[in-house]
């Protein structure tokens, strides 16, 4: 698949897409900042006032209702430019999504006229459709009026005759099509027609970009589907992704939210995802029989799940209990094993997963038509806050059906694939209208109320939604009984997605989206405070908070997330009441831009019961492992992190990171002995909010103005403006990168006077904090550490940035000199590594470090001292130390 020529064409099709609708919305009169008026001529005609275009018949009653639905956007959002762009945004996707839809449809000859309609099969210019239309059933389908129409068109050569005939047909093409794939190729909004302009003839058009891609990626029988399918989604969000990001820091809003956080999953990392927990699942079952003689790698291998890792070798009562758990699964029926991925996107995962069904199924003796049916309507759920990804994981499930059974598409069969309600279109009226229908039926009422409560912001929340205790059939049943048509459809989407995300699952698999909480709106923020308190750092630990809880005992949860959660004390609670209440089966570890992101990723295959002594498999992805688009052959990688370890030994660590890696040895080291906050504390600095404005170099001011720390604790010392500042620096052990000064003068008052700025009038100490620390004697280092860790000793009189943290002693069970040695000390470097692996060291991951004290101390204080003098002397070696004298060669 050349990834490269699908990333061009779908960020040039949107593009393309985009401007056509713009272009014919302004030749309607309508932009971005008005509506133009018109001027009605005669009974069905009208002209733009402003461009003088003239449209008739149903055209005029089309503008009509798209000025109607653009005055409901802007007064939805409050703002007309983002409700103009919503809107151009909507149909130009649906396009894209029609076209992409009918261009694998054809290809695979799925379209039930067996006529492409983008494409030729003798390779010609004008599509089969228009070639062969007089002989179509859809020409006969057309009323004496539109036939009329047709022989005039095609009697006329001419550029906009081609167009307009081709638009008509692809239309019509698109609404036939409504009855075998409704919820892809919906009854076109009449306004969503007037905005289609698309063109065969056009050389640079969208139809042509597409055809310039090879047949092949289309293909089930030579591969394609779903990769190009998820690609094509991904590539088309790149500009409405990085228009978001290139705005700042600023709030993200809720429809931006899909764009911002879509992240297509390799084909290889979605195998691994699939095999290792349903692929695990069905396998657990097959070991519970007495009679089974294959070993798991051996069943693996039968069904060709290369990625699959076999559990590792347990103790002995460890082994009882994954017998008796398996024993559970013994008797399971195939129809009733249930998977979700509640953030599914373009359906990459659901459509694997189908694949290995089928192999399930056809296992036991199901033939494929009968399978592909039963996979659709009993074992695949999938959810998502997007329409177009809806739309696109929708389309892949059923063409995954048609390529096992023809008539799938005629049984009117729709896979279990929902966009999360959102019930901004329920007001009061409604509500009111809805008790009044179930008045007689208390606990329906409250059940619904409930519900349409918990979609009040759905397209934000999305399936971190959470229901309990609500009766889903007594709500279909009193929604029968009732006669609240005009909103009845949505109300039943909310019982059916609502059943999804109560309901408990054997198998949760996903890529959920990753946004930190300083991209969220306050709807989001709020709710995240209040339901994930232990996860509210990010989106993807909420998933994982919220979808563990979904699975049933005997299952497993498999995400593919940021590797934060391992290490970071934000993750802290979170990752502790995992390793309490799961199991991790196995992780893989991935380095930067595996995932093709700039930052670690990880799998993690969670089992939903903690089993204690359960020895999990860990291994690491290098970066190396997947670069020029090469995948993975196998796993683990011969040479890479490997571990088979009790998570149990990660509560041994504090903060308890999963550091697969960890020896025995180490953590005895970390059981048995105290750490840095035992015996000192490590505190970070503060954080002027504009250094450029109140730091300098030293040199960049006058001497007689600056307090040095030669100077300290003098009078004269405090009565200056400027103070060494340790604003932390490169890599550098024992002594030195001392050369900034803060302006401090009058006990920091212009600093503070800017910090109660910064805080909207609050106190400043939310920004200046651990002031009595100031100018005290400790240990420094650099909170950005991309290289190995060093400490440095910190002399009297310092003021420390949050950049340049620092321990200070508690009490004198050991010198200054001994933690110094300590921290410098290389097994320190990968215990740190092992705490945090990212470049940001903060003064929690420091306090962690254990301590091991001697009885006698004296030897490393000495080397120790003596390093601080030699570096000490080669730092005042240059000018730029404020103690240079000369310069050793004169």
């Amino acid at each position: 698949m050349d990834k490269k020529l699908i990333k061009t064409f779908a960020i040039e099709a949107r593009v393309k897409l985009r401007e056509s609708v713009m272009s014919k919305l302004a030749k309607l009169g309508i932009t971005d900042e008005q509506i133009s008026e018109i001027t009605e001529i005669g009974n069905d005609t009208i002209e733009i006032k402003d461009n003088h275009e003239r449209f008739t018949g149903n055209d005029v009653k089309n503008r009509a209702k798209l000025v109607e639905e653009l005055n409901k956007r802007e007064q939805q959002t409050g703002n007309r430019q983002i409700a103009y762009d919503t809107l151009v945004e909507e149909v130009a996707y649906t396009w894209f999504n029609r076209l992409i839809a009918i261009r694998f449809m054809e290809v695979n000859d799925y379209l039930p006229e067996r006529e492409r309609v983008l494409s030729s099969e003798s390779g010609i210019k004008q599509p089969d459709i228009i070639t062969h239309l007089l002989d179509t059933e859809m020409y006969a389908e057309f009323d004496l009026a539109t036939k009329e129409r047709v022989t005039e068109l095609l009697s006329d050569s001419s550029a906009d005759a081609v167009d307009e005939l081709y638009q008509l047909v692809f239309i019509k093409q698109c609404n036939s099509l409504n009855q075998q794939l409704p919820d892809l190729f919906e009854k076109i909004n009449d306004y969503t027609e007037l905005l289609f302009t698309v063109s065969y003839i056009d050389d640079n058009g969208v139809i042509a970009s597409l055809l310039n891609i090879p047949e092949d990626a289309f293909n089930v029988d030579e591969g394609g589907q779903v990769e190009i399918i998820g690609w094509m989604y991904q590539y088309y969000n790149t500009e409405p992704k990085d228009k978001v990001f290139a705005r700042g820091s600023r709030k993200i809003r809720a429809d931006e939210i899909p764009a911002a956080t879509q992240l297509f999953t390799p084909d290889w990392i979605v195998r691994y995802m699939v095999e290792n927990s349903l692929g695990r699942y069905y396998i657990d079952q097959k070991m519970a029989n007495p009679n089974e003689t294959r070993t798991e790698k051996e069943i693996a291998d039968e069904f060709g799940w290369q990625y699959y890792l076999p559990t590792a070798e347990q103790p002995e009562d460890v082994q009882l209990q994954i017998q008796d758990e398996r024993k559970a699964k013994g008797d399971f029926a195939l129809q009733e094993l249930k998977l979700i991925d509640p953030s599914m996107g373009s359906g990459h995962i659901l459509v694997y997963a189908f694949d290995v069904f089928m192999q399930l199924y056809e296992a036991e003796g199901q033939s494929p038509r009968t399978a592909a049916e039963l996979i659709l309507k009993n074992n695949l759920f999938g959810l998502d806050i997007d329409q177009r990804a809806f739309q696109l994981a929708y389309f892949a499930l059923m063409m995954k059906g048609r390529q096992y059974s023809r008539r799938i598409l005629s049984k009117q069969l729709r896979p279990n694939v929902y966009v999360v309600p959102n019930n901004s279109e329920i007001g009061e009226a409604e509500l009111q209208l809805v008790q009044m229908q179930f008045n007689d039926q208390k606990k329906a009422l409250q059940d619904l109320l409930t519900l349409v409560e918990g979609f009040k912001n759905g397209a934000e929340l999305g399936s971190l939604i959470k229901f309990e205790g609500l009766d889903f059939e007594n709500l279909k049943s009193g929604l029968n009984n009732t006669n609240i048509s005009f909103f009845d459809q949505s109300i039943k989407e909310m019982i059916l997605v609502g059943e999804l995300l109560q309901q408990k699952y054997e198998i949760g698999i996903t890529n959920p989206p990753y946004m930190g909480s300083s991209g969220f709106g306050p709807v989001l923020s709020k709710f995240s405070k209040k339901q994930y308190p232990n996860s509210k750092s990010d989106l993807f630990a909420m998933f994982m908070e919220r979808w563990n809880k979904a699975i049933s005992c005997t299952g497993y949860n498999t995400m593919v997330t940021m590797q934060s959660w391992m290490f970071l004390t934000s993750y802290e609670s979170m990752r502790k009441s995992i390793l309490a209440t799961n199991t991790i089966a196995n992780m893989m570890h991935m380095e930067n831009m595996v995932m093709g992101i700039a930052f670690g990723t990880a799998v993690t295959i969670i089992k939903h019961n903690y089993i204690k002594g359960f020895k999990g498999t860990y291994h690491q992805i290098k970066t190396v492992d997947a670069s020029n688009n090469l995948d993975p052959t196998s796993i683990p990688i011969p040479g890479n992190r490997f571990n088979q370890i009790s998570q149990d030994a990660f509560n041994k660590i504090p903060g308890s990171p999963i550091s697969y890696w960890v020896s025995e040895r180490l953590v005895n080291i970390f059981e048995k002995n105290k750490n840095i906050a035992d015996i000192a504390d490590a505190k970070s600095g503060q954080n002027t909010g504009d250094n450029n404005r109140f730091t300098r170099f030293w040199f960049e001011v006058g001497e007689y103005n600056t307090g040095f720390p030669s100077q300290y604790p003098t009078e004269k010392y405090f009565d200056k403006k400027w103070f060494p500042y340790n604003k932390g620096g490169s890599y550098r052990k024992w002594y030195g990168n001392f050369d900034r000064v803060i302006n401090w003068e009058k006990d920091g008052k212009a600093v503070k006077d800017y910090a109660i700025i910064r805080n909207n009038g609050g106190h400043w100490s939310r920004y200046i904090q651990n002031i009595k620390y100031f100018y005290q004697e400790g240990l420094t280092w650099s909170v950005i550490t991309s290289g190995s860790f060093s400490m440095r000793y910190l002399p009297v009189g310092f003021i420390n940035d949050y950049s340049g943290c620092a321990v200070f002693k508690k009490h004198n069970s050991v010198s200054l000199e001994y933690l110094l040695g300590i921290t410098n000390f290389k097994l320190t470097n990968n215990i740190l590594r092992m705490i945090n692996p990212t470049i940001n060291m903060q003064p929690g991951n420091i306090s962690k470090i254990p301590i091991v004290i001697s009885d006698d101390t004296s030897l490393v204080d000495g080397i120790v001292r003596d390093n601080i003098i030699h570096t000490k002397y080669d730092w005042d070696c240059y000018e730029s130390s404020w103690d240079f004298e000369k310069h050793p060669l004169t």
